[in-house]
């Protein structure tokens, strides 16, 4: 890390100018300790065009180029899931630090070879999974162990929708890691791990795509302690997109979109059931945005917000639900 940076702004680039670095960018506003000042894409006119819509000062078609930078601190890594993983590393070795969007890598071990490299480079590497920094979740979370509604037993959690019919798209592309799993699946499942921990058995359905992605998945998780999740999500058919969470008290059921909600209807006990609502800032990614920067300045190299050990526990249900099931990604899926 530049010693130039203070601990009130870090400045920060984005490597990709999709739709995520649009909203992440955009959003990056509402939080603190940070601001944006270039961006880098693989062409110069797409830089630019990105620069220009959100004030930022510097654009570039190279990626060497921004990391020989000494006056870049952090990078934000926006591009296809295929990417994150290179692009991730070499911002590390050029003393970078990276918060890589979700999925960090395709597999576990890609994952771990990450925060192994951050670890000896010494520079701070964060997962981008927006929900568990969300102030919602978590006070939702915060909520159940505390024993709201008794000890928790069971819950449910989707999320779907028709995804765009153009193979090219990169939810529909093999060689982009395309498919529902990696790209939305992550959230039901990231739910019964907050919850219950690491699951001991998965049953299920996975339904695969004449192009070799998943499209759609039910999934039943399946715990010792007799706790049970049910899970599904689909890029063929709208969901729901809501989560339910059952106790021995009561419930809560968490309204749409459950990852980044403003309301919850809480039942517990005799009581009435009762609607209650969150505050929530912009769309809601400028939360880990801010706590990037709050654990750049305390010196960490992860968040506690959302681990290594987080990271790698999703990474890991997520190669057991691929190794059953499919999609095979062939080379990209090499250390699974």
């Amino acid at each position: 890390m530049n010693s130039s940076a203070t601990s009130s702004t870090y400045r920060w680039a984005v490597i990709g100018t999709g739709g995520m670095a649009d909203q992440f960018v955009a959003d990056a506003r509402h939080g603190n300790g940070g601001e944006f000042v270039a961006v880098c894409s693989r062409s110069q006119a797409s830089a630019q065009s990105f620069a220009d819509r959100h004030g930022i000062a510097l654009a570039f078609d190279d990626l060497d180029t921004l990391l020989a930078r000494d006056d870049i601190d952090v990078v934000y890594i926006a591009s296809p899931h295929t990417q994150h993983r290179q692009q991730a590393m070499a911002a590390m070795e050029a003393g970078k630090a990276v918060l890589v969007e979700k999925p960090a890598t395709l597999n576990a071990a890609q994952t771990q070879s990450l925060y192994d490299t951050a670890e000896r480079c010494g520079v701070l590497c964060v997962e981008a999974l927006w929900t568990r920094f969300s102030p919602v979740y978590r006070s939702v979370l915060a909520d159940l162990r505390s024993g709201r509604i008794g000890h928790v037993r069971h819950c449910q959690a989707s999320f779907g929708f028709a995804a765009p019919a153009d193979p090219e798209h990169r939810l529909n592309a093999p060689q982009l890691a395309g498919g529902a799993l990696l790209d939305i699946g992550i959230y039901p499942l990231l739910l019964p791990l907050d919850l219950f921990g690491v699951p001991d058995d998965i049953e299920g359905d996975v339904t695969l795509g004449v192009l070799g992605v998943d499209r759609s998945a039910d999934l039943v998780l399946h715990y010792a302690s007799g706790a049970r999740a049910l899970l599904s999500y689909s890029l063929d058919f709208p969901l729901p997109t809501q989560a339910a969470i059952s106790g021995e008290d009561g419930w809560v059921e968490i309204k749409a979109p459950w990852f980044a909600s403003q309301a919850a209807r809480w039942q517990v006990g005799q009581a009435p059931v009762s609607q209650q609502q969150y505050p929530l800032l912009g769309t809601g990614y400028h939360y880990e945005f801010s706590a990037v920067n709050r654990s750049l300045a305390a010196g960490l190299l992860q968040c506690e917000e959302h681990s290594w050990a987080d990271s790698l526990a999703l990474a890991e249900v997520m190669d057991r639900i691929r190794k059953r099931w499919g999609p095979d990604y062939g080379a990209e899926l090499e250390g699974i």
